[in-house]
């Protein structure tokens, strides 16, 4: 899952970066529909692959509280044989 989001939040940096390139060509007398359409679509993968990072960061987060409660369990066992 942490290859997924790696992935999502470099597409969404590259998007980033194409938008701000066409924003930059706007101020030269670029076409500004193509850089609203560009931002448009910019921000909702940004959104996206944030929102799913912070799924990853809730999930790894319930993962590692269930293995420190294991592991707290446990060694109360062998400290008990």
């Amino acid at each position: 899952m942490g290859k997924v989001t790696s992935v999502c939040l470099m597409v969404s940096t590259v998007m980033l970066l194409v938008t701000f390139g066409k924003g930059m060509s706007v101020l030269r007398g670029g076409d500004a529909s193509s850089h609203m359409t560009w931002a448009l679509v910019t921000l909702v993968v940004m959104l996206g692959a944030n929102v799913f990072a912070m799924f990853h960061a809730a999930q790894s987060d319930r993962i590692i509280r269930q293995l420190r409660a294991e592991l707290a369990q446990r060694g109360g066992e062998s400290s008990q044989d």
